[in-house]
């Protein structure tokens, strides 16, 4: 099986490091493949454009996708699974997280007629 892990923590020095740590250590125990986007290490665009805007707002498929949200939607469709590790901020997504299920998740992939994004 092959893992898409979305980890988001500012900190290299805590908790939720720990947790992804061992997640990655269980799954390379077991066998299994796996793919690591670490939302602040690869410095993720969490704002959304106004282009970007547009295109969900007013479901314009003509629109383009951005590079960055166009790779991270290839790393969902190549995997089996996808673990999201984070810390609860405010009884919530740290805001970078909340801007990647923003951009990533878009019209025509997550959701819309005729989506592509693999049924996980």
């Amino acid at each position: 099986m092959k893992v898409f892990i979305v980890y988001c923590h500012p900190s290299e020095d805590s908790f939720t490091k720990e947790v992804r740590d061992c997640f990655v250590a269980g799954l390379e125990h077991s066998g299994h493949n796996y793919i690591i986007s670490d939302l602040y290490s690869m410095n993720f665009n969490a704002d959304i454009s106004e282009d970007e805007y547009l295109r969900e707002a007013y479901y314009k498929r003509s629109l383009p996708v951005p590079a960055d949200v166009r790779a991270e939607q290839e790393k969902i469709n190549a995997s089996d699974a996808i673990a999201f590790i984070y810390p609860v901020f405010w009884t919530d997504v740290p805001a970078k997280l909340k801007g990647w299920f923003d951009r990533v998740w878009t019209y025509g992939f997550a959701y819309g007629e005729d989506r592509t994004m693999k049924q996980l």
